[in-house]
This record gives structure tokens, C-alpha cells and sequence, in this order.
């Protein structure tokens, strides 16, 4: 557990370790995606300055777990995540978490034969080598929601489940520093990074060194955390 926390608030560690094949395939598939961008870009401004430093972590945390799934699963996978799939995932399981009679577009038995599906994908990729299939890119992003059908593509579906995925560990946050981080930061920490990620160009509403005095002030809780509990 000590060491799932310490990797887990490591983002900006974390994002210089991606390889730049992924990064490749974003940038392909920015032309795609630009009028999403536009229309999802935050200034700078007073209202991000207003940000209290638990929303700026929750921010971040969407880089720690939304950037990785999405820049690393073409590679594996040879698909590209639908964003607004997996933002849905996210949204869907947050609602879950409040109101336990409220089911998830996908149960979980579902998702693990997901899981296992995509699995044996990587595993014929990684197989094939150089022979293996082109990347398949996604879709333009929409920011509209994403409805789980029967006749659903299986990438979306994958999407959809990586997005309940990390936001079972974004609560697992909540749970190491007993704070409430609110997922709709969250949420635009997935957007922002990944539209960065895309185009390095596109002005996140944090600035890097704001995010960098949060996240360290955040390390150093989690340290103090992880210093009372060896105490015990």
C-alpha cells in the first residue's frame, strides 16, 4: 500500500517516464479533436487562482491516472481510449459511490471479461511485433454523454471501464489523506492533460508551478501520513 500511494502522488515523475510512441499517436489524432480543445481551454485566469489547493490536487491526480490509460492503451491495445467513454466511466462510478442502488452502465462481471478481452489483444500485439495491425484512432471528442449499448464498439466499452478504473483509485485518494477531493476537478485534470498531450500548445487553467507547490505540499502529507502509521 505504501508504495501504490507513494508512485500514485509522483505525477509529474510519472508523465516524464512516458515513451514518446504514445505521444505520436495523440498528436496524430489532434486535428480530430481541436474544436473540443477550443471549446474545453481555461484561461489562465482569476478563477483558477481561486482553486483551493485540494481542487488543484484533485486536478492532478487526473494526470496521474487519466493521461497514463490514455496515452499508453493505443500502444498496447491498438485502439485509441475514447475520451467521453471513459469521462463517463468516471462520472457514472462517482454516482455509484454516492447511491449504492444506482447500477453502472457495465457490471463488473462485464468489464473484467473486458479486461480479459484486451488482454489477449496486447498479448498478440506485443507478439507480432512490427507486424501487428495500425493504431485505430478515436473518434472526435464530443464532451457529450456516452450511452452503453449492445451495440457499442468494445473500444468504447474498454474506455468506459478503464474511466470506472481510475476512479475507484481517485477515491482511494480520498481515503489515504481523508479529504474529499471533488471529482469534477478530476475530471478536467483527465480533460486538460490529455488535450495537452494532443497539442502541446493548449494552456491548461493551472499553471505548472502551481501544480508543482501543490503536488509537493501533497507528497510531503502523504510522508507524514506514511510516518504516523509506522509509528503505530
Amino acid at each position: 500500500m505504501k508504495k501504490f500511494v507513494a508512485l500514485c502522488i509522483c505525477a509529474f515523475t510519472l508523465l516524464a517516464c512516458e515513451s514518446d510512441e504514445p505521444q505520436k499517436v495523440a498528436e496524430k489524432a489532434a486535428p480530430e479533436q481541436v474544436k473540443a480543445q477550443q471549446a474545453a481551454a481555461q484561461p489562465q485566469n482569476d478563477a483558477a487562482s481561486a482553486m483551493t489547493d485540494a481542487q488543484v490536487f484533485a486536478y492532478i491526480l487526473g494526470s496521474v491516472y487519466g493521461l497514463p490509460s490514455y496515452m499508453n492503451t493505443p500502444q498496447r491495445v491498438g485502439a485509441m481510449v475514447d475520451l467521453d467513454a471513459m469521462i463517463q466511466g468516471i462520472v457514472d462510478n462517482e454516482r455509484a459511490l454516492k447511491d449504492s442502488t444506482w447500477k453502472l452502465q457495465l457490471s463488473e462481471e462485464e468489464r473484467k471479461d473486458i479486461n480479459e478481452h484486451y488482454e489477449k489483444v496486447a498479448a498478440e500485439r506485443r507478439a507480432a511485433g512490427d507486424k501487428a495491425p495500425e493504431i485505430a484512432l478515436a473518434g472526435p471528442i464530443t464532451g457529450q454523454k456516452v450511452v452503453i449499448a449492445d451495440t457499442t464498439s468494445m473500444i468504447v466499452k474498454y474506455s468506459y471501464a478503464q474511466g470506472v478504473t481510475i476512479d475507484m483509485l481517485f477515491d482511494g485518494m480520498r481515503k489515504s489523506f481523508n479529504e474529499d477531493f471533488e471529482a469534477r476537478f478530476f475530471v478536467q485534470g483527465v480533460r486538460e492533460f490529455v488535450y495537452e498531450a494532443m497539442n502541446p500548445s493548449f494552456r491548461k487553467a493551472v499553471s505548472d508551478e502551481r501544480l508543482k507547490a501543490v503536488n509537493t505540499k501533497y507528497r510531503n502529507r502523504m510522508e507524514q501520513i506514511r510516518e504516523e502509521q509506522r509509528r503505530q
